[in-house]
């Protein structure tokens, strides 16, 4: 859904009433609600990135990522129970010797890489500029590995077609929101001149209906707050 549609949604909504708001600034609420959104969600926006540890320790992301909340490297792990024989014994099966043993090394090698600084971590440093993506540096990434999934939050760019129906649904009543402020306030100023308008209770209902929605975008970015690493 592009700015347009969003605008052409705000118009059907109010209908079949004219609004006299103009259009110019029903497009501006329209590029506020986005503004806040860039500001103040946390939707969960994975990505994969190429590697190359002979380049740089760095890894520059797209500027629609604008925070990171985790980092995986796409390394393949061996599955030790396909590599080695199982007996199996009246329904129960058995590790042989091998298995087993490799099961116990690689649990002891899990704790002892954080005494051999083998421990992967990563810093995020964030562009201040919207239109440049930050920068993910990594230190002690795993051997031969060519790919990581980064996860962050979402950024919507300019000129961008909202694909995401979560999105998409929460600009939407967000500007509608700003809209019934500003439509509000037009009509209180108008009942200066002895005309009879609701123009307070649609101030009312705008500021309630853009704090429920300010409520929801927090509660739903408590994850990122408690997943973050850095």
């Amino acid at each position: 859904m592009t700015r347009t549609q969003i605008l052409q949604w705000l118009t059907n909504e109010f209908a079949p009433l004219t609004l006299a708001t103009p259009t110019e600034t029903l497009m501006q609420q329209v590029e506020n609600a986005i503004k806040y959104w860039n500001t103040h969600s946390a939707y969960k926006h994975p990505k994969m990135y190429n590697y190359a540890s002979a380049v740089a320790p760095r890894i520059q992301l797209d500027p629609d990522i604008q925070a990171v909340a985790n980092v995986y490297p796409a390394q393949e792990t061996t599955w030790v129970l396909q590599d080695y024989p199982l007996w199996t014994l009246v329904g129960i099966q058995v590790l042989d010797n091998v298995t087993s043993d490799l099961i116990v090394m690689t649990e002891a090698y899990r704790n002892y890489r954080f005494y051999t600084g083998t421990d992967f971590r990563w810093h995020y440093e964030r562009s201040e500029d919207p239109t440049q993506g930050g920068y993910l540096y990594t230190i002690n990434m795993p051997l031969a590995v060519t790919r990581v999934c980064v996860v962050g939050t979402k950024r919507i760019m300019p000129d961008e077609d909202i694909t995401s129906e979560h999105i998409c649904n929460w600009l939407q009543y967000y500007a509608k929101a700003l809209v019934k402020m500003i439509e509000g306030n037009t009509l209180r100023k108008s009942g200066l001149i002895n005309v009879n308008n609701d123009g307070d209770q649609l101030v009312r209902e705008g500021k309630e209906e853009m704090k429920e929605l300010q409520d929801q975008l927090a509660k739903e970015g408590r994850w990122f707050t408690f997943v973050r690493r850095s």
